[in-house]
C-alpha cells in the first residue's frame, strides 16, 4: 500500500481512447501533485506504475470524506522541487520540498463520465490523501508479490 498524506488534484478532464475492436472507451484523466516524504514512496510509486492497475482511494483531509476508484493506471511521472516558506516574519525559513507530478487514468463507470467528474469536483484543488492499494479483480483476489513470483516459475 502506498499513501501520500498531502496531495492536490490540479486538473482533471474527460478523454476517449480506442479499445478492442475500435470501441470508444470513456476515461477520466487526473493531474495530481503529491508531496513526497521519503524515497520509499518513489520506489512504491514506480512499482505500482509498472504493475498496471491499482486501486485508488481519495480522502479529504478536513472532512474525512472518501471516494474510491477501483482501477487506475499511473502514467510515467516526474519529480520536482518547490520552495516552501515555513513560519512567518523574521523566523520564516525557506526549504525545498519534493513533489511527484502524477497523471492518473481511469475508466468511467457510466457512458459519459459526468457522474465521476461531478464526484471528483468535491476533491478538486484541496489537500487530499491518496491511498494506492493492490488492484483486486471483481471475481477474486489479486496475487501478492510472492504468489506472482511462484506463478512465474
Amino acid at each position: 500500500m502506498l499513501i501520500f498524506e498531502k496531495a492536490v488534484i490540479k486538473k482533471y478532464w474527460p478523454a476517449d481512447d480506442k479499445g478492442a475492436d475500435d470501441l470508444i472507451v470513456r476515461q477520466v484523466q487526473m493531474q495530481v501533485e503529491a508531496e513526497i516524504e521519503d524515497s520509499d514512496q518513489i520506489r512504491e510509486l514506480y512499482k505500482n506504475m509498472v504493475r498496471g492497475l491499482v486501486h485508488l482511494a481519495i480522502m479529504d483531509n478536513l472532512t474525512g470524506e472518501e471516494y474510491e476508484i477501483p482501477a487506475v493506471t499511473i502514467r510515467p511521472f516526474t519529480i520536482k522541487q518547490k520552495k516552501i516558506t515555513l513560519g512567518k516574519g523574521e523566523a520564516a525559513e525557506t526549504v525545498k520540498q519534493e513533489f511527484a507530478l502524477l497523471t492518473l487514468v481511469c475508466k468511467t463507470k457510466d457512458d459519459d463520465g459526468a457522474a465521476m467528474l461531478a464526484e471528483l469536483y468535491r476533491f478538486f484543488n484541496i489537500e487530499v490523501q491518496l491511498n494506492f492499494s493492490e488492484f483486486r479483480f471483481a471475481g477474486g483476489a489479486a496475487l501478492d508479490d510472492e504468489q506472482e513470483e511462484t506463478a512465474a516459475e
